[in-house]
């Protein structure tokens, strides 16, 4: 076990399972106390090595005052990651230890095939299991096309069709939290995450808001995230809407998100006239055409490339990355040496 090292020490091991500013809620053998972070932790330079809700941790309990410190971070099954907002490059973890990666979108206007590509890349990062969760059906008038239109930017991904108000999909949704597993519910503002989660529960846990009637936004209801513990004995971890969801250390889970893509791609561009196209203004590029008859799709390979660009940018401005990035060209540079002393 992780927590053997610390064994017959007054550390105790607990779970994160509320996250809200600077306090944490760890549950324990003992019950449930308020926890800040030991200051190692909380000024490490590296913020994926900070607490997040999900995580197994080790504290040190002041059971008299149901109060405690984080000493530190048992090591991390899965991780969902994104660029933290703003213009920092910094990577922020929003939840730990998860099994499904429920990606909330509503049918209405908000429904978008680029953001859920990017929830999916970042899924597929993280190495939890994505499922697609269509909502308030019942506001939907062709949900067959969009479930479709879904289905189409995500080939092998499960596809769920809800309505909270209705109760169509609950149980489908709660069959993927059995054996006490762990999810956690990533979508925009007005997604319907909070309705959803309070249709499983079968109360008013979590509070909910309107969505404009003026351009189909919702609102923030949840202002912190929360794991909670559903009737089936799944537990769910609701999180604030995501108006930016960065991409960060993404490259293996762009890769997995739009394999067949990628593959589709790789094949038509062996037509091209040059062997180091860029796919870009070269003459006899054979992508480019495919794009302009439509054989490819346009708005996805644009979301592709945004993306790719995007997690170079990160990697080009992380200082770890740039030290990787120049000890690989410095391997490069040697190998290169040798192979000319060779000819």
């Amino acid at each position: 076990m992780a927590f053997q090292p610390y064994s017959g020490s007054e550390l105790i091991p607990g779970r994160v399972v509320a996250q809200q500013r600077g306090l944490l809620g760890v549950i324990t053998e003992s019950g449930l106390i308020q926890a800040d972070t030991a200051g190692k932790l909380l000024h490490t330079s590296d913020p994926l090595d900070r607490p997040a809700i999900g995580d197994w941790v080790v504290c040190h309990p002041r059971f008299y005052e149901r109060r405690g410190t984080i000493q530190a971070v048992l090591p991390r099954t899965t991780c969902f990651v994104r660029k933290e907002v703003g213009k920092r490059t910094q990577s922020q973890v929003i939840a730990a230890n998860i099994d499904v990666a429920f990606l909330v979108m509503t049918t209405g206007a908000d429904f978008n095939l680029s953001r859920l590509e990017r929830y999916l890349a970042l899924t597929r990062e993280s190495g939890a299991k994505p499922v697609m969760v269509l909502t308030k059906a019942d506001l939907c008038e062709d949900i067959e096309q969009v479930a479709n239109a879904a289905q189409t930017c995500a080939p092998g991904v499960d596809l769920r069709i809800v309505s909270s108000l209705v109760g169509t999909g609950l149980s489908e949704i709660s069959a993927y939290l059995d054996g006490h597993r762990t999810g956690v519910m990533v979508g925009s503002s007005g997604a319907g995450k909070s309705t959803l989660l309070n249709a499983l529960m079968k109360t008013d846990h979590a509070a909910t808001g309107a969505v404009s009637e003026y351009d189909g936004q919702g609102r923030h209801t949840t202002t912190h995230r929360e794991m909670v513990s559903l009737p089936s004995g799944g537990l769910l971890i609701d999180t604030p809407g995501m108006r930016e969801l960065g991409m960060v250390n993404a490259a293996e889970g762009l890769a997995a998100a739009f394999g067949e893509f990628n593959a589709e791609v790789e094949e038509i561009a062996q037509q091209c006239r040059f062997r180091d196209c860029k796919h870009e203004a070269e003459p006899g590029c054979a992508v480019r055409k495919a794009r302009e008859d439509g054989k490819l799709d346009e708005r996805r390979w644009n979301n592709w490339l945004k993306m790719k660009h995007e997690i170079l940018l990160q990697e080009q401005k992380n200082p770890a990355g740039r030290r990787a990035e120049r000890r690989e060209q410095l391997r490069l540079n040697r190998e290169a040496r040798k192979a000319k002393r060779h000819d």
